[in-house]
């Protein structure tokens, strides 16, 4: 096989090329040679800028700074060409035959001169006249521009040699030269075309973009200083016109070494006038802006070269659409070169760009049946992903391996691949194995899933059903019952309210319809189901598992105590940590006792401050559940007024809440004092207050849409205040509302003497309503109105005060410290007719709680802005 350079040469295999340290060299030598051509081509106009005007004194010069540099930089550019004639002829069939024969030559002791006479000089001439990859470097290092600039140009500054053939050959020496520079950089880009792709491949896109934009640089600056050098022509033209015209005008004097000699500088300025133009004297052309820059006389050669650089990429760029040549032919014959020249580069980048799209269009054809194959085959990828989740890395490997087996030869025969039909026909063991082990994982990452028993997982995995929706699908409507909770496998969903608010996307790995999962702690379950509370709809194709209502009921029945537990957001606490944390239930830890709780004050292991709740009850079997059920509500509960739920332990033999600590007592102690201390008397503004945020934290709890929790009796002593005086309300949780009952309408884990009417000893739906009457009537009423905090001190309050108000005599049993100034009366009489409707025995004549609410927040407004301060210890 034949080199590029003409000569024949075995090549080596891809693989083994980049081994080979000659042929290494040879590829980079190739990619130092083609910079150097570009820094050569680069180099050649500066030859241009050699000739110099001084309007002035209208003589002409060479620039011989410039001169000089130029022929150093040239020089050393041709050394390159050499190197490269030198490679060529070295690597070339012809020199190796010749080494041969030289070495048989020499075994006879054959003259050197003699040989190279006979066997060298005609060796390297055929090699030359055989390839002309070197007559063109040859032609590129001919001096040409030297020829042109050194000896045309110094002939010029005599005006009777300016002709107009002499002036054409000067100017094709200098453009000829760029024939042989170009042609050879164009045949060294085709060789490293043709470099194997394992070195080229990865820079081939880059390296065309920048060759592109940087012949547009090349061409500007070559056209540049044409531009410039014809400009210097034009005006030694019309300075020879006007000599002709004048009598007595020495055209042999212009050269700037003579500038002594008389010149009319006035009678040629007023011939070629550059400065007002005068095209009916001489027109300049598209000249006419570089001799007015004055940049032909100048030595800054920043200015020169840009002003020149920025003309010719202008021009370029536009076409030539903006200039305007005289009617000098050869004038506008250059103009003409410029537009064409400007064009051929822009359709040669339009060119090289529809090539590149028409070779990827064509690779694309002819792969598409297996691009076709591999974008199906990554499509039943992503919808097998479901199927897989949580099954070991090596079973998931092998698994999916033979999956995607059968699902290829599905596809290779134009057939649909159905993801059921290829798992049917898997062994039954191995099918098993892939639905039990599927969804685990996935669900273990979903928050409300992380504290779920493993056992009610598997149970869940076991209902789950791989659902799909297409673009725009209404999954869900708002206000319509939620039938199904969707783990987002693959795409988005968008969820909103009905008005448009509210608008989020979920993706994949996230839940939507998690309501569903908080059905089973609601009064409603299993009988009506919840209400969607947002719209969803697939934004995309969207792949999911899907539990329906009807699944989890049976989850539910199956695993209600585990399910239950695996709701509590709370942190779960072993007896030993309760133990540990309470000194094994210390009697010196006790802060509050009832019939049946202890409130231990404990320290948890990370020093923790809190209350631990014991409860002294023998909770059987079928009780159990509904017990975790209340607590997985109580844990859900979050309101600035109730004490906050931290953990619990629900160990058959210990039943604990662990709560926060409020360290400031009960309501209780701050009215009627602790121990035989004297109370901290409260003013009414915050005695308001308390009650108001006692009855907003009972409202909230009655608001919750899932929870079973109907408050407990509130008392004094069942309200907290921290350091703020900011109620906290405890001793709730303990009362539910179980769904088989019969006999009566709630059943109690925890019976208590103030759960029941002190009166009628029968339990009320009002109950919490009744309990902030009694409330209310406490914080009326001063620490002397009852004597002690039994039951019969309860139903005297209650029968005194309910008569004292009906009889208007309230003043007999009010708390006097809380009358300080005109108008708290009123108010408390206000209060107290609220407490009496509370504590009515008929239901339908008692306030809600929200009307309750309101009241007390009316009466508190009122109050301050009497007062204009905020509440405080009196």
């Amino acid at each position: 096989m034949k080199n590029e350079d003409g000569s024949s040469r075995k090549l080596s295999p891809p693989k083994e090329e980049s081994h080979d340290p000659q042929e290494s060299f040879l590829q980079k030598w190739k990619k130092i040679f083609l910079a150097s051509c570009l820094f050569a081509l680069l180099l050649d106009p500066l030859f241009l800028y050699v000739p110099m005007l001084k309007d002035d004194v209208k003589c002409l010069q060479s620039d011989r700074n410039l001169k000089i540099a130029a022929l150093l930089l040239r020089s050393f550019t041709d050394l390159f060409y050499i190197f490269d004639i030198i490679f060529q002829i070295y690597r070339s069939d012809y020199f190796a035959g010749l080494m041969n024969e030289y070495r048989r030559r020499q075994y006879f002791n054959y003259s050197k001169i003699k040989f190279c006479c006979e066997h060298v000089v005609p060796t390297i001439a055929k090699t030359i006249w055989g390839s002309y990859h070197i007559l063109i470097d040859i032609l590129a290092i001919l001096p040409l521009p030297q020829v042109a600039i050194l000896i045309f140009f110094s002939e010029m500054r005599d005006l009777r040699s300016l002709n107009t053939i002499r002036m054409v050959i000067m100017n094709l020496f200098v453009l000829l030269q760029y024939v042989p520079r170009i042609l050879r950089i164009y045949l060294s880009c085709k060789e490293l075309k043709r470099t194997p792709k394992k070195e080229t491949g990865e820079t081939a896109k880059w390296v065309k973009g920048v060759l592109n934009f940087f012949m547009y640089i090349i061409a500007s600056h070559i056209f540049g200083a044409i531009w410039y050098f014809l400009a210097i022509q034009k005006m030694a033209t019309c300075w020879q016109d006007a000599c002709r015209k004048a009598n007595g005008c020495n055209t042999s004097n212009f050269g700037c070494h003579d500038h002594h000699t008389f010149r009319n500088i006035t009678f040629l300025n007023d011939l070629c006038p550059i400065s007002l133009v005068n095209t009916t004297l001489f027109d300049f052309g598209i000249y006419i802006t570089i001799l007015q820059s004055g940049i032909p006389g100048s030595t800054n050669y920043f200015e020169k070269f840009s002003k020149c650089f920025w003309w010719g990429l202008q021009n370029l760029s536009s076409f030539g659409s903006n200039l305007a040549p005289s009617i000098n032919g050869w004038e506008t014959l250059f103009a003409a070169c410029t537009s064409i020249i400007g064009l051929l580069l822009f359709l040669y980048l339009i060119g090289n760009l529809q090539a590149y799209m028409q070779f990827d269009t064509t690779r694309i054809e002819a792969h598409r049946h297996k691009m076709k194959v591999k974008r199906k085959l990554k499509e039943k990828g992503q919808e097998i992903e479901p199927w897989l989740l949580g099954i070991p890395e090596r079973l998931n490997k092998d698994i999916k391996l033979q999956i995607m087996d059968k699902v290829r030869q599905e596809l290779e025969e134009d057939r649909d691949a159905d993801l059921d039909f290829i798992l049917s026909t898997f062994p039954s063991e191995l099918r098993n194995q892939i639905k039990s082990y599927m969804p685990i994982t996935r669900l273990k990452q979903v928050p409300i899933f992380q504290d779920m028993d493993e056992s009610v997982l598997k149970a869940i995995c076991q209902y789950l059903k791989p659902k799909k929706y297409t673009k725009n699908d209404i999954i869900t409507k708002e206000g319509e019952p939620l039938k199904m909770m969707l783990y987002i496998v693959d795409g988005f969903v968008n969820i909103e309210e009905r008005d448009g608010s509210n608008n989020l996307q979920r993706g994949a790995g996230e839940v939507y319809g998690e309501e569903l999962l908080s059905w089973p702690l609601s009064n409603s379950f299993p009988v009506v189901l919840p209400s969607a509370t947002l719209s969803a709809t697939a934004v995309g194709d969207v792949v999911a598992l899907a539990l329906t209502y009807s699944n989890l009921k049976n989850v539910v029945f199956e695993f209600g105590r585990q399910y239950f537990f695996g709701m509590i957001t709370c942190q779960k606490f072993s007896a030993k940590v309760v133990e540990k944390a309470t000194n094994t239930y210390d009697v010196s830890k006790i802060i509050r006792k009832g019939i049946s709780t202890s409130v231990y004050k404990g320290v948890l292991p990370d020093k923790t401050v809190v209350e631990v709740k014991t409860y002294r009850v023998n909770c059987s079997y079928d009780d159990y559940p509904y017990l975790v059920k209340l607590v997985a509500v109580a844990s859900r509960t979050n309101h600035i007024n109730l004490v906050r739920l931290l953990g619990c332990c629900l160990e058959k033999k210990t039943i604990a809440l662990v709560s926060e600590h409020i360290p400031n007592g009960t309501l209780f102690e701050h009215i009627h004092g602790k121990e035989g201390k004297v109370s901290s008397p409260l003013s009414l503004e915050l005695r308001m207050k308390i009650a108001s945020e006692t009855a907003g934290a009972l409202a909230y709890l009655r608001s919750l849409t899932t929870t079973p929790i109907l408050p407990s009796f509130v008392s004094t002593s069942s309200i907290l205040l921290d350091d703020n005086c900011t109620a906290k309300l405890c001793r709730f949780g303990l009362r539910f509302v179980p769904n088989n009952s019969n006999n009566s309408r709630f059943s109690l884990l925890s019976i208590r003497r103030g759960c029941f009417d002190p009166e009628s000893k029968t339990l009320i739906e009002k109950l919490d309503v009744y309990g902030i009457g009694v409330v209310l009537a406490e914080l009326l009423t001063g620490p002397n109105a009852i004597s002690s905090i039994g039951k019969r001190d309860l139903e005297k309050l209650k029968i005194l005060f309910l008569f004292l108000v009906e009889e208007d005599r309230l003043n007999e049993i009010l708390d006097g410290k809380i009358i300080v100034k005109e108008g708290d009366f009123e108010t408390a009489k206000k209060v107290a007719h609220l407490a009496t409707r509370c504590l009515r025995y008929e239901e339908e004549e008692m306030p809600s709680m929200k009307e309750v609410v309101a009241e007390l927040e009316g009466i508190l407004r009122n109050l301050r802005a009497e007062q204009g301060g905020e509440a405080s210890f009196s």
